[in-house]
């Protein structure tokens, strides 16, 4: 097993945006380009759609390819958008590489990072660590699957660098990470990670909103004047082998990406685009989409929470 690496991420300043202008962005999460069979049409869609928009910046939330030969035409078709690119680690990238391989493959050069676009400082976290023994040790070869317990937690150095790299800007302050910071499904020390939030926030607001993909969920919740969001998979809901439909696509699909069998697909990539006002005010534009058939009441799915093929629109103040 690794220990985790320490590095000083660096902050990257846009010189050309104008301080008081919008930020518009486009997100996605939880791609899942080696289960889902056609996830290089959806990230044509995904940089066709930021493209039109004119777009800041893209950012994925994690989850999104392993570092293998196959999946080069994949990176390709993200990295045609001409502008800022940036990429969020989630659990499964390290399925069956390290850290520092997927990110080398991805052209990822900080595993937590932060920059700046107008009036606005955005901070990208790295929650993938389990703890065994008092040491925080990397996600690597799928070891966080036997860490249930412990895993999803942010070292105290990167708290730290968190803390400081916050107090440093006098910018307001948007947050991405794979894994939620408001559940049970997500950060194992994000009460911590809260307060620290709610402390920079005291005298006035200045983290307004964290996003986060992991959940396959479409869910918003305000927490002390914080929005916490959670885009939803750009291609499933994972159901597992219980409601498996393995004639849902060809044999030869089926034979490509076996795991496609134990989810429901979403017919159309799904993912939003995000503008926020330095004024007050934060809009996400979704898609809604549709299930590829049979569907979660033709299978009739029971799960204890809301199923969605889709990103709600929303208007948020902060």
């Amino acid at each position: 097993m690794k220990l985790f690496n320490i590095i000083i991420p660096l902050v990257i300043i846009c010189s050309s945006c104008a301080k008081n202008e919008n930020v518009r962005f486009a997100i996605c999460a939880d791609v899942h380009q080696d289960i889902i069979h056609d996830a290089p049409r959806r990230i044509r869609t995904f940089v066709e759609e930021a493209n039109n928009a004119n777009v800041d910046f893209i950012i994925q939330l994690g989850d999104f390819c392993f570092p293998i030969e196959e999946n080069k035409p994949f990176i390709e078709e993200w990295n045609n958008f001409p502008g800022h690119k940036c990429h969020v680690l989630g659990n499964h990238d390290m399925d069956v590489c390290s850290k520092q391989e997927v990110m080398v493959f991805w052209g990822m050069k900080q595993a937590y990072y932060s920059f700046d676009q107008g009036a606005f400082h955005f901070i990208v976290l790295d929650p993938n660590y389990f703890v065994e023994e008092g040491r925080f040790i990397d996600y690597e070869g799928g070891n966080y699957f036997a860490h249930t317990k412990t895993r999803a937690t942010i070292p105290p150095t990167q708290l730290e660098w968190l803390k400081k790299d916050i107090l440093q800007t006098d910018k307001l302050v948007v947050i991405f990470a794979h894994q939620n910071m408001e559940g049970n499904s997500g950060v194992n020390n994000q009460l911590e990670i809260r307060k620290l939030f709610e402390e920079a926030n005291v005298s006035k607001t200045k983290v307004i909103a964290c996003f986060s993909g992991h959940d396959h969920d479409d869910q918003h919740t305000e927490i002390n004047g914080i929005h916490y969001i959670r885009i939803n998979s750009m291609s499933y809901e994972w159901v597992g082998s219980k409601y498996q439909y393995k004639e849902r696509f060809t044999e030869e699909i089926d034979k490509y990406r076996p795991a496609l069998k134990y989810t429901l697909p979403y017919e159309k990539p799904v993912f939003a685009i995000v503008e926020i006002d330095p004024d007050g005010l934060l809009t996400v534009k979704g898609k809604q989409g549709a299930y590829v058939l049979p569907g979660p009441d033709d299978l009739n799915v029971k799960v204890d929470y809301q199923l969605s093929p889709s990103i709600s629109d929303r208007s948020l103040n902060y």
